[in-house]
């Protein structure tokens, strides 16, 4: 036993591996490599040839136009149906208050955030080529839009066409109020589809690689403290003017502070009135 357990080490150390490998050089390589030559083209020959249509190319420019036409007939509904539904729901209850608080930043009645909310979602099924991005309303998108919808718009200027000192206490004030800026809502969301297609067309999309994180993440911090002060209002069931332009976070903190003290005093005033 010894000399056999001997015999197997010696064997295990006296074996070697031999590796050939033929020495490459550039010849070689594009001779193997069957490299193609490509010959210079005009430009009438390029702009030709980009016109030309097949069945394959126009199958592949239909598919990059609805991506739904190529994913749907491989669609595993026995495994992927009941997560979908699932998932669809739990995205819609969530959506469903989040639609209505940003259609009140972007200074529209709460039900175009519902729209907003449904529809983008819809036509993304159809044109969509990513199947993990969530397609819905944006806060800061909401907050830019009701910035303009105010200047454009403000309470001074739907208030002039009424005699009444109160008039914004009356119903066809804010109706008056409302359409117009859903109009202005809705021709800045217009123009800024043409813009952006216009920049899709020229791939413009380079500049988010010059986006450092720390840009992100400010803005994001910057984003999330406008939106916590523009819900302040509603929190403490207040109304102030909308303000925006630059330090306008800062005069609706002090907006909000001057009314919460007179609500205070107001208080404080019926409190030792009743005692």
């Amino acid at each position: 036993m010894e000399h056999a357990q001997v015999d197997e080490v010696c064997l295990e150390q006296t074996q070697k591996y031999c590796v050939e490998r033929p020495i490459y050089n550039q010849e070689l390589l594009e001779g193997r490599l069957h490299r193609r030559e490509r010959t210079p083209r005009t430009l009438r020959q390029k702009i030709a040839h980009s016109c030309r249509c097949s069945s394959k190319k126009a199958k592949s420019h239909l598919y990059s136009f609805l991506p739904i036409l190529q994913w749907l007939p491989h669609y595993r509904v026995r495994e992927h149906l009941l997560g979908d539904i699932i998932s669809g729901i739990s995205t819609g209850v969530m959506q469903l208050p989040q639609g209505l608080a940003y259609a009140m930043l972007a200074a529209v009645p709460p039900v175009f955030g519902l729209y907003s909310s449904f529809y983008p979602v819809f036509l993304y099924t159809f044109f969509g080529t990513s199947k993990h991005i969530s397609i819905g309303t944006f806060a800061v998108i909401s907050m830019m839009v009701g910035g303009v919808a105010v200047r454009e718009v403000p309470d001074e200027m739907v208030s002039i066409g009424y005699n009444s000192t109160n008039v914004t206490d009356t119903p066809e004030y804010y109706n008056d109020r409302d359409t117009k800026r859903v109009q202005v809502a809705v021709t800045l969301a217009f123009l800024t589809g043409i813009i952006q297609l216009y920049l899709g067309l020229i791939r413009f999309g380079f500049v988010a690689i010059y986006l450092t994180e720390p840009l992100v993440r400010g803005f994001t911090t910057a984003a999330a403290v406008h939106v916590f002060t523009s819900q302040l209002k509603y929190f403490f069931g207040i109304k102030t003017k909308r303000y925006s332009g630059p330090l306008s976070v800062v005069f609706k903190c002090i907006a909000i502070y001057e009314h919460l003290k007179v609500l205070l005093g107001c208080n404080l005033i019926d409190q030792h009135g009743l005692r």
